[in-house]
């Protein structure tokens, strides 16, 4: 069967343009389909069967990405995609209302959809009508109406108003076309089973959270389904929920509110109209029956503890090696037994694949964090410490605070070999060549005097060959007390490790790297299989091991005072053992704020188990560099990519999250953008005026480049006042942030994307009472009109237009 696909290209102006549809539909013939012109939307329709299509436009031949459809990368092309869905892979939700003529107490519906049983669908009574809506599958069904008497019409008689109602079933049936007849639809990958009266979903609907004693929010999360009221229904109190967001497959909407007495139990469900009628959920079903309920035990929930002030502040990341250099006394020098064998300078060229040299660059010698001259294979350089320490830290609070930040983030500070100092020697104690930890409690005080709290890196998958526990495995084989806090698979070591020796033989490592030894979480099972354990009863978890790093993590907290914790590699560590973390830090200080370093969706992450936020790669990074650098994504493919953390989190913890363009893990952003600044400063609008804690790594703000690791990971330039393109950036950073700072619908409000299809259009709000700002971000090649916007928003917060008209990369952020 083929289906009729329209598409259309609205032209952001209006001339004569020539436009085609290329795609795997037509053997990517280039002109054999072209779109007319509607009064400047040009448009085609084609027929095809259900499946799925890559294709683009092509105007006055050029290739140009359909703006309102996702898009898809495959041999490194770009290709806007379509999905043709087959009638079959929809529940319709189809509509019944019929005026009370006759006075009948209960009416149903019976048809061949019920298997003609009489009460199996039944109307229910609202005034002077009975409605219902029922789900059905695609097709042509036969019904009548069915009276309590047992007198039955169809909807040909119900229509004429005559009271001659049939005493048995011989009238004609009356005709259903599902499709037709439907208000809305519902793909059936979403469903887990189906009935005329009720959907189960594969997924909750309802979750509830509760933030303190009386504060709860209410969350809806529904298939998608356009033009929808939400309305939660508590004991017999009706409070409309606000819309949050879609991501092209479901819908959210919610509402945070104080409870007055949490010692009742509440009934509640959710009602959600559609045009004229209106559906019912709980916890995971969509009925039309308005009598289903869910009962609340408010003391029953946990406390989703989570510091609601972090949403005001903005976060900056600093590597503490490449960040100031505040005491050359505390330089490393490399006298410590662990650099005994790697400290001498090699020959020009001669040092072997990995071979370890650790030495001391000078601030502005970057060259060999791209090819080390003593390497053989001309690798880079990931030895080479700058001497960047805890006092440079300190110097810069003057600077940290001129640029607006409230919240740092430190790289690891702890005792370690390396400069990235993951491979901890000493997990209470900051590295030597840093400070000492009095040094880092008068910082983290002073930084606490200027309203900047401060988070530090933690890697607790793994520790450094050097940690006091791992040598005396070494030396002491399984006769050592701490021999369980390993994963070992042969022992002794070989008495000469060289660049032949596989670590990964001898005891489980990260990623086979020698010098990050695993630990041993779980005495039942070795890694990986432990990290999927969620319950703690499954286990048998390593007391030693687990109160050792707790303690450890406790005292950061009560004896220096850090405000929380960012985690390395989460995803390798049992589940069970981050709910103990969370739980026994959260009773030390409940604002503390952890962070879990996941690249993937959250999932479970963010339900009040186990983390406040997380680095959102996926609904924030990613989205952004293919939107705003790669032209890899569609204005529609960015919407819902970015809402799609929106639609599945907390309303709090979304404020929370960590919303970063560059790591010490990416490339740096200058280089994404090809040193392009207008490019760069739309991405930069964008999140800061989204809903997350904007995330700055360190000399991003004054456009310090970089490539992968370790280039990423340059000394900051001081001496940034003598290139323009550099102070220009920075004013823009301050511009931003002060611009969050005094509008708090950029920290605190809700988003509403405005469609468009040119133009990134979304609103600021905090309330319908109050005003909203609006941001729309060019990221197209096009100049257009915003004449409208602007009148309706003609307070101007930051704008780059130019007589009402937007051009190529250009903004407007203004309020009512």
């Amino acid at each position: 069967m083929k289906y009729n696909i329209t598409f259309q290209y609205q032209a952001p102006i209006l001339s004569n343009l020539e436009i085609y549809l290329s795609g795997d539909f037509n053997n990517w013939d280039k002109r054999v389909n072209r779109l007319k012109d509607r009064g400047g939307v040009y448009e085609i329709t084609l027929q095809l069967q259900a499946g799925e299509y890559k294709y683009y436009f092509v105007i006055n031949n050029k290739k140009v990405l359909d703006p309102k459809a996702d898009t898809v990368t495959a041999d490194d092309e770009v290709y806007s995609i379509l999905k043709v869905t087959s009638n079959e892979e929809f529940i319709y939700i189809v509509p019944f209302r019929i005026k009370d003529q006759f006075n009948y107490e209960e009416i149903s519906i019976v048809g061949d959809f019920n298997k003609w049983k009489p009460n199996s669908n039944r109307l229910y009574k609202n005034g002077t009508n009975f409605s219902t809506s029922l789900f059905l599958s695609n097709g042509s069904y036969q019904f009548k109406y069915l009276a309590k008497d047992n007198r039955w019409f169809n909807e040909e008689e119900l229509n004429s108003g005559v009271d001659k109602i049939a005493l048995d079933n011989r009238s004609k049936n009356s005709l259903l076309d599902a499709k037709k007849r439907s208000q809305s639809s519902i793909n059936k990958n979403l469903i887990l089973s189906v009935d005329s009266n009720k959907l189960v979903m594969k997924n909750e609907i309802i979750k509830i959270y509760r933030y303190s004693d009386k504060l709860f929010e209410f969350n809806a999360i529904l298939p998608l389904m356009p033009r929808i009221k939400v309305t939660l229904q508590l004991n017999n109190e009706l409070i409309k929920l606000d819309f949050i967001a879609s991501d092209g497959v479901y819908c959210a909407f919610n509402k945070i509110m104080e409870l007055a007495d949490i010692d009742f139990i509440y009934s509640y469900k959710i009602i959600i109209a559609i045009k004229d009628f209106e559906l019912y959920a709980n916890q995971n079903t969509l009925t039309n029956n308005a009598l289903i309920n869910s009962v609340l035990v408010p003391v029953n929930l946990n406390i989703f503890q989570i510091d609601s002030d972090l949403a005001n502040r903005v976060m900056y990341q600093i590597m503490p090696d490449r960040f100031c250099n505040g005491d050359l006394s505390l330089n490393p020098n490399f006298k410590e037994d662990y650099y005994t064998k790697t400290k001498l300078t090699p020959k020009k060229a001669s040092l072997k694949h990995n071979q370890e040299y650790y030495h001391l660059a000078d601030w502005d010698e970057i060259d060999n964090l791209t090819m080390n001259p003593y390497s053989k294979d001309k690798e880079a350089d990931w030895f080479v410490f700058y001497g960047g320490d805890l006092v440079g830290v300190k110097k810069k609070i003057p600077y940290l605070k001129e640029l607006g930040i409230s919240l740092v983030y430190l790289n690891p500070i702890f005792c370690a070999k390396s400069p990235h100092r993951y491979d901890t020697i000493d997990f209470m104690k900051v590295d030597t060549h840093l400070g000492t930890n009095e040094m880092f409690k008068d910082i983290v005080d002073e930084l606490h005097r200027n309203d900047i709290k401060v988070i530090i890196d933690i890697a607790l998958n793994h520790c450094g060959v050097d940690f006091y526990a791992f040598k005396d495995t070494v030396l002491n084989g399984d006769k050592s007390g701490y021999w369980n806090w390993f994963d070992w698979k042969k022992w002794p070591l070989p008495k000469e490790i060289n660049e032949t020796f596989k670590a990964e033989d001898y005891y489980q490592c990260w990623w086979g790297m020698k010098d990050l030894p695993e630990f041993n979480f779980d005495l039942l099972r070795s890694s990986p299989e432990e990290n999927q354990v969620t319950d703690i009863a499954q286990a048998q978890p390593n007391v030693d091991l687990v109160n050792y790093l707790l303690c450890s993590m406790k005292y950061w907290i009560e004896s220096i005072g850090i405000d929380g914790f960012r985690l390395d590699v989460p995803e390798e560590v049992p589940f069970w053992f981050w709910k103990i973390f969370r739980s026994n830090l959260k009773k030390v200080n409940p604002d503390i704020y952890i962070v879990g370093e996941i690249w993937n969706p959250p999932g479970s992450w963010l339900q009040g188990e186990y983390f406040d936020a997380i680095m959102n790669y996926q609904s924030f990074k990613d989205p952004c560099v293919a939107y705003f650098y790669q032209s890899k994504l569609s204005l529609k493919s960015f919407i819902n990519s970015v809402s799609s953390g929106l639609v599945n989190l907390p309303e709090l913890v979304s404020m929370c999250q960590m919303n970063l363009l560059g790591s010490h893990d990416t490339i740096r952003i200058r280089r994404l953008v090809d040193s392009d600044l207008n490019k760069l400063k739309l991405a930069l609008i964008f999140q800061f005026t989204f809903i997350g804690i904007p995330h700055i790594y360190y000399g991003d703000e004054v456009f310090l480049d970089g490539n992968r690791d370790p280039d990423n990971r340059r000394p900051f330039p001081w001496d940034y006042e003598k290139d323009e393109n550099r102070v220009e950036l920075l004013e823009f950073y301050k511009r931003l942030i002060t611009l969050r700072q005094k509008n708090r619908q950029f920290s605190h409000g809700k988003i509403t994307f405005i469609e468009h299809q040119h133009l990134l259009i979304y609103e600021r709000w905090l309330s319908s009472d109050e005003k909203a700002c609006i941001v729309i971000i060019n990221n197209s090649q096009d100049k257009i009109n915003i004449s409208k916007y602007i009148e309706q928003y003609p307070q101007k917060l930051l704008t780059k237009i130019a007589s009402n008209n937007i051009s190529e990369l250009g903004y407007y952020l203004a309020t009512k």
